[in-house]
C-alpha cells in the first residue's frame, strides 16, 4: 500500500465508518497530531478524538479532494460534512448540517502514519454551528 493509499484508508475506515480496529495496523506507535487548538500523541489518543467527534457527528464523512505525496509527505484536502447530533466542545446537540474544508499534512514512517498537522477551517464550523458570528 502506498502512503496515499494509508492516509485514504484512514479517513475511510476510521473517521468514515467508525472502524477503530484498523487504527493499528495504520498509525505509528510514536505518532503526534497537531492542529491550532489540539494536540495528540499516541493510538489512545487518536481513537478517543475519532470517538467523541462520530459521537457528536455520528453522520460524519470525510470526502478526498485533493492528495499529494512526496518522499515521506502526504498532503490531503478534505472537505467534511456531518450533522451535529451530540455534545461538541460543551455544546449540545443542535441538529445543524456542518460543511467544513481542511488540509491535513501527514508524515509516515516505515507505512505507518507518524505525524499530522491539520488545518480545518474551526470559524466557519463555529459559524455553522451558531457558536461564532457571521463575517
Amino acid at each position: 500500500m502506498n502512503s496515499k493509499e494509508t492516509i485514504r484508508l484512514l479517513i475511510e475506515e476510521v473517521f468514515n465508518k467508525g472502524n477503530l480496529s484498523v487504527l493499528n495496523e495504520l498509525i505509528h506507535k510514536d505518532y503526534h497530531y497537531q492542529s491550532p487548538t489540539e494536540s495528540m500523541n499516541g493510538v489512545d489518543d487518536l481513537r478517543a478524538f475519532v470517538q467523541a467527534f462520530r459521537s457528536a457527528f455520528p453522520d460524519l464523512h470525510i470526502y478526498v479532494d485533493d492528495q499529494i505525496a512526496e518522499g515521506d509527505k502526504v498532503s490531503t484536502r478534505i472537505t467534511m460534512t456531518g450533522t451535529h447530533q451530540g455534545d461538541f466542545l460543551g455544546l449540545p446537540e443542535t441538529g445543524k448540517r456542518v460543511h467544513i474544508q481542511g488540509i491535513v499534512l501527514s508524515r509516515l514512517r516505515d507505512g505507518l502514519i507518524l505525524e499530522e498537522w491539520e488545518l480545518l477551517d474551526q470559524l466557519s464550523l463555529l459559524q455553522q454551528l451558531g457558536i461564532a458570528d457571521s463575517v
